[in-house]
């Protein structure tokens, strides 16, 4: 059986997947995957990847700084026709992941657009798959913090009625995460990421736990697929703080 640890991203996100001793083929929705210094650029080549022609561009005030313009940018020198929104702060002076939010991107939506490209983290990214999984439509995102584990997750964490709640829609088709952007993240950011993968520590306990207790499924090679990330984002988390962009990609892959 394959050993995942050892896998590069790209073997693991193989479109026909893997067999496993845990009796299940894992198998990765992504058609497209870059996490490097300068992947912004390759931005065509993921809507290539993903066939998709005309890309709604979603982002807030912070992330249409951090990348939305430069998004916006590089799809007008490449040809490619496209839509921009940039949802706008509420009376809180704060984008939630919520009802207001969600419904101002889908009101805005043109269904001319055969996709949703979210610029931004994980606000941003989970308003997107909720509007997109409500309109019909896939996703993509540009990262532009390594601030939590969500890019690729098929749920969103989202608020409903002022209560956070997990809704389960699509992950995205693709993912663009440029270190260099990654690295200009506000530094609390970069803690928050760093936090969020140090939790994993507990989380596969916890999920070990569940399936002792419970029976809940569980899988050693995706377990020790976690422990293997989680001992080199511990290994580079001495340089987050100086923004070293190859310790960023370790919080980012």
């Amino acid at each position: 059986m394959p050993d995942f640890s050892k896998m590069s991203l790209s073997e693991l996100i193989r479109p026909e997947g893997w067999e496993c001793a845990c009796g299940r083929r894992h198998v990765c929705a992504l058609k497209y995957l870059d996490i490097s210094r300068g992947a912004i650029e390759r931005l065509p080549q993921m809507l290539r990847a993903m066939g998709k022609k005309r890309p709604f561009v979603v982002a807030d005030e912070n992330t249409w700084a951090a990348a939305g313009a430069r998004v916006d940018g590089i799809l007008a020198a490449a040809g490619i026709d496209h839509v921009n929104y940039v949802i706008p702060r509420t009376a809180a002076d704060r984008i939630a992941p919520a009802e207001w939010e969600t419904g101002s991107v889908i009101m805005r939506f043109d269904p001319a657009c055969d996709m949703f490209l979210a610029v931004g983290s994980g606000v941003v990214n989970d308003i997107c798959k909720v509007a997109a999984h409500a309109c019909g439509r896939p996703t993509a995102v540009v990262g532009t913090a390594p601030s939590m584990d969500g890019y690729a997750s098929d749920s969103s964490s989202m608020e409903m009625d002022h209560v956070k709640v997990s809704l389960y829609n699509h992950g995205p088709e693709g993912i663009l995460l440029d270190t260099d952007i990654l690295a200009r993240a506000p530094r609390r950011m970069l803690g928050a990421g760093l936090g969020d993968i140090a939790a994993k520590y507990i989380a596969v306990c916890e999920w070990r736990i569940a399936h002792i207790v419970t029976g809940e499924y569980y899988c050693e090679d995706v377990a020790g697929l976690m422990r293997a990330a989680l001992r080199r984002v511990m290994a580079a988390a001495g340089r987050v703080e100086r923004r070293d962009p190859d310790a960023i990609q370790s919080i980012a892959e």
